[in-house]
């Protein structure tokens, strides 16, 4: 694509709701920075602005809720054969979901959504390099910053998940080095970054590619379409099978080929692809064609709070927009209640001056500066006259007006209607019992709900995703880590070929690259809160059960292997162990499967059959202890034989050292006869080569 194309994507997801992200936005800086905005700053007379946040308790109580209640994605085959692929599929999301960076990503994403209605994450793909310097593609996800700032959708996506838009643009600032790093790694060319050079927008655009001169705007497009590929089978001479699409095979086609890969099928499809376009105001980076990613999705999943469409604009918000009035009123409230505690005198008591004439420094200090043990006024005045002993009058303290007071538990109440900030009063009460404390808790669980639920729908677009960049990241035989259900990490081969003992061909197992399946997610309980509940409806069994019930020692060896603790492993092994043998658990490895068998069949035999048994058992002992006797005998003659035959090879060894040893002292007798004779021939023959020379001299001599 052209980059006028591009920006005008850009332009158009931008232009989309705008107003809704720039309340959004505000919701932000009230939720974190400042709820005293700048019209308030310039307009409220007030000397103290204080901020009494009961909002950010609200905010806390839902974001607990969402990571004590996990949501899980589970991937259902079509096909009922792919059970255990779809299982490899489950274990490899558990395993991803474990990485620090997607638990950031989630948190932050789940932050943005509660404050200001959206958030979101990217799901990529990279290569990781273990030490034996082996390269595999794995799936990583990473947090957007102020999503809602810098995420734009394709004005056409109406569903929540976004999984109907055609293509969406993440923006990223850079500054003027940073820039001129980006440009270096993804064109290879070193050049000085001049905000100037980057077009300015026409006058139908309203996005701004530069801000100032020196933050300039990168914009991440993905764009996604539909086209027509070709699935190609490859097979080696082993059996061993890989698929590839047709766009991809022409990379490695000499190399498949000289690994002995023949195709052996193919197929026409229709599929998705998504291309990745980097962009600013001045060039696409990352060339006209773009980049294909992995997997047939956009990789942005978005999380929204409360969302709607109205008259066909998208709208949402988080807990911040209906409780910033009650907020900013509660703020006022206090802060005025303040001032007047701050600003307004103290009561003092009034005088005659002719009650303090000459003592008038008594009265002057006041606090910790006053050390008069007692103060001293005149009884009479200049007259004569009597004066009143004590104040004629005191100065009154400012009053609180009685409706600041009633508004103040008012606005507590007005924010709490919308933001329930927290467990209410009364379930701290000790009387309660257990399922009232439930019903409570269930009725402030409410509260977050609908983020929960939204966060479901986020994470089953996580889970479509990632399924669809694994078929074509994970394509190739290899080892990968996968965690279970109760949290265990093992190591699984993939695409694995082995032959099948009915057909005598080669199968592949373990294959994630042709698996259809639908993706279901469930909100719940982490494993380890719902391993606590299990643990304590347990307990709660057992002890209404009898002593000696088998249902009873079932559920205390039940207790017993899944304890958690240091030093406790022996415990569970055998507690384990006692399940397999007594039936209530089947055993799950080969070792466990024998230790039944023998049980079993010990159990079997009654007590004349096994004291028959024994006696046989000593017979057969006595006969094993006269056969390894004799066979000691016979070792004993074998080695003694042995002995003697060694002994004649080491002579007859030494007899051919010795004969040896002669014959080389022959040899080299010989070769200096040789060397001797041939020297003497030498000689001869260049004595005879100058008497000929001579010869032909004297004869040419002669002529002359």
């Amino acid at each position: 694509m052209e980059l006028k194309q591009l920006q005008t994507l850009h332009e158009k997801a931008y232009n989309h709701g705008q107003d809704t992200r720039q309340k959004a936005a505000d919701d932000l800086v009230f939720y974190w920075v400042t709820q005293w905005g700048d019209d308030d700053l310039n307009t409220v007379p007030l000397q103290y602005r204080g901020q009494f946040d009961i909002l950010r308790k609200a905010g806390r109580q839902i974001l607990s809720d969402l990571r004590s209640n996990p949501v899980q994605p589970d991937f259902k085959p079509k096909d009922e054969a792919r059970t255990d692929d779809a299982d490899i599929l489950d274990g490899l999301y558990r395993a991803a979901d474990r990485q620090l960076d997607t638990q950031e990503a989630y948190d932050y994403a789940q932050q943005d959504a509660v404050v200001c209605g959206f958030g979101a994450w990217e799901i990529f793909t990279e290569y990781a390099t273990n030490r034996a310097g082996d390269k595999n593609q794995v799936i990583k996800r990473q947090w957007i910053p102020e999503a809602n700032n810098v995420v734009f959708w394709d004005p056409n996506a109406k569903k929540l998940d976004k999984s109907d838009g055609r293509y969406a643009s993440k923006l990223t600032a850079y500054s003027e080095e940073g820039y001129e790093e980006l440009v270096e790694e993804l064109t290879g060319r070193e050049e000085e970054c001049n905000a100037s050079d980057f077009a300015q927008p026409e006058s139908s655009m309203t996005f701004p590619w530069v801000r100032g001169d020196k933050i300039i705007y990168v914009a991440t497009i993905y764009k996604r379409k539909r086209v027509d590929d070709e699935v190609f089978t490859m097979t080696d001479p082993f059996g061993e099978q890989i698929r590839l699409r047709k766009s991809d095979i022409e990379k490695v086609m000499d190399e498949l080929i000289d690994q002995g890969f023949e195709i052996t099928d193919r197929k026409k499809i229709k599929r998705w692809e998504v291309r990745k376009y980097i962009c600013s105001g001045k060039e696409i980076l990352n060339g006209e064609d773009g980049e294909v990613i992995a997997g047939e999705h956009i990789p942005i999943v978005p999380m929204y709070g409360e969302r709607a469409i109205v008259e066909g604009e998208e709208t949402y918000e988080g807990i911040t927009r209906l409780a910033k009035d009650p907020q900013r009123l509660r703020n006022f409230q206090l802060s005025y209640l303040q001032d007047i505690v701050s600003r307004s005198p103290r009561p003092k008591p009034i005088f005659f001056p002719e009650q303090l004439l000459t003592f008038e420094s008594m009265y002057e200090e006041s606090g910790a500066d006053n050390n008069y043990p007692y103060y001293l006024q005149n009884r009479l005045d200049a007259n004569g006259n009597p004066l009143p002993i004590g104040p004629v009058a005191t100065m009154p303290e400012q009053t609180v007006p009685a409706a600041l007071l009633t508004m103040i538990d008012l606005s507590r109440q007005a924010v709490e209607d919308v933001a329930n900030p927290g467990m209410p009063q009364d379930i701290a009460d000790p009387d309660l019992s257990g399922k009232a404390v439930l019903a409570l808790q269930n009725r402030v669980d409410q509260q977050a709900y609908i983020y929960q639920h939204n966060f479901k729908f986020a994470k089953r677009r996580d889970a479509e995703i990632f399924a669809s960049m694994a078929t074509q990241v994970f394509d190739a035989p290899r080892k990968v880590t996968i965690e279970t259900p109760d949290g265990n990490r093992q190591e699984v081969q993939i695409m694995s070929v082995v032959i099948d003992k009915e057909t005598g061909e080669p199968v592949t197992i373990n294959d994630l690259t042709n698996l259809e399946f639908d993706v279901y997610a469930e909100i719940g309980p982490s494993y380890a809160t719902q391993k606590e509940q299990t643990r304590e409806n347990m307990f709660g069994m057992m002890e209404v059960l009898p002593d000696g019930d088998p249902m009873k020692r079932a559920l205390m060896l039940t207790l017993l292997e899944n304890a958690d603790g240091e030093g406790l492993k022996d415990i569970r092994k055998m507690a384990r162990k006692q399940l397999v043998l007594e039936g209530i658990k089947e055993p799950e490895t080969e070792e466990e499967a024998i230790m039944l068998q023998q049980s079993q069949g010990q159990q079997k035999q009654d007590p004349a059959m096994v004291l028959a048994l024994a006696e046989q058992g000593k017979a057969e002992a006595a006969m094993l202890s006269q056969q390894r006797q004799s066979q000691k005998d016979a070792s004993d003659a074998a080695i003694a034989n042995t002995k003697v035959q060694i002994d004649a090879f080491n002579a007859e060894t030494n007899r051919m050292a010795t004969q040896i040893d002669a014959e080389k002292a022959s040899a080299d007798i010989q070769y200096k006869q040789f060397t001797a004779f041939n020297t003497r021939v030498q000689t001869a023959a260049k004595i005879q080569g100058d008497l000929v020379s001579r010869l032909r001299s004297t004869v040419t001599q002669a002529q002359r």
